[in-house]
């Protein structure tokens, strides 16, 4: 049984596949940047737990009630992230996570101030839903950070999801005050391939070019972008409805619910 690298190229060697000559570029030692996808993940939920207790921290501290100060602190707060996120460039040992960490959550509360800055007076959450598109976009693609790149493509489905949904069938009922619009069987297989397909076409589209882009040097944003749409093809479609999401039966004149679909397709999914 083959159980390391040079075993497996003594085995080339003796069936005449390489040469001689050729060595293994195997590391000997797996570093703390080898953890699973989900052991990563677990750890950026839990920087999005400590994001919103700094969040908290921050508003009790500057008090950042109106949109430039909130804009100012969590533009402040963004830097200061990537600025660690910089300095963390591999992330090894339990120090440098923790510093990782604690950008984590200095980006998430930044985040948050971002948001309330850009959508003070909305009154709809399709174009809150939008700007947190927008940013999470941006992030995906400037932090140096493949946790948080990752992070950000899986909220960046979400965002998407929620616009589209917030786009054609209308708020929930609990924000306006008033019924959504009435989805038919359609509209809701319609909405849902609007809003999935083009994250799954962006998904085959890094995949069918994976060595493209692995060849020019793009696997530090491509890779972890790649694990977030993956991510949020698997999870985001139960997020991207979650107002009624599994009530089959609705009230009122209309009485089927056809956007529990949605979850439903996601599970399929």
């Amino acid at each position: 049984m083959i159980t390391t690298e040079n075993a497996l190229l003594q085995e080339l060697r003796s069936r005449g596949m390489v040469t001689d000559d050729a060595r293994t570029n195997a590391p000997q030692a797996r570093t703390a940047t080898d953890r699973p996808w989900y052991i990563g993940l677990l750890l950026g939920v839990s920087g999005w737990i400590a994001g919103l207790f700094l969040l908290g921290f921050v508003a009790l501290l500057f008090q950042p009630n109106r949109p430039p100060e909130a804009a100012i602190a969590g533009a402040v707060l963004l830097a200061a992230a990537w600025g660690l996120f910089k300095a963390d460039r591999d992330g090894a040992g339990s120090s440098q996570g923790f510093v990782a960490q604690f950008a984590l959550a200095l980006s998430i509360a930044g985040q948050c101030l971002l948001l309330f800055a850009m959508n003070e007076h909305a009154r709809d959450l399709g174009p809150i839903a939008a700007s947190a598109l927008g940013l999470q976009l941006v992030l995906a693609l400037v932090m140096p950070n493949p946790l948080h790149r990752t992070l950000s493509t899986f909220f960046a489905t979400i965002a998407w999801a929620l616009t589209v949904r917030f786009s054609l069938f209308g708020e929930p009922e609990f924000w306006r005050g008033d019924r959504a619009v009435a989805a038919s069987l359609a509209q809701s297989l319609g909405g849902w391939l609007l809003a999935w397909l083009p994250v799954g076409a962006g998904l085959a589209l890094l995949l069918r070019n994976e060595p493209g882009w692995m060849a020019r040097g793009w696997q530090p944003v491509a890779r972890p972008v790649l694990t977030g749409l993956i991510v949020g093809l698997g999870f985001a479609t139960v997020v991207s409805q979650p107002f009624d999401s599994f009530g089959w039966f609705g009230a009122g004149p209309v009485q089927q619910n056809w956007l529990a679909l949605w979850p439903m397709l996601s599970a399929l999914a």
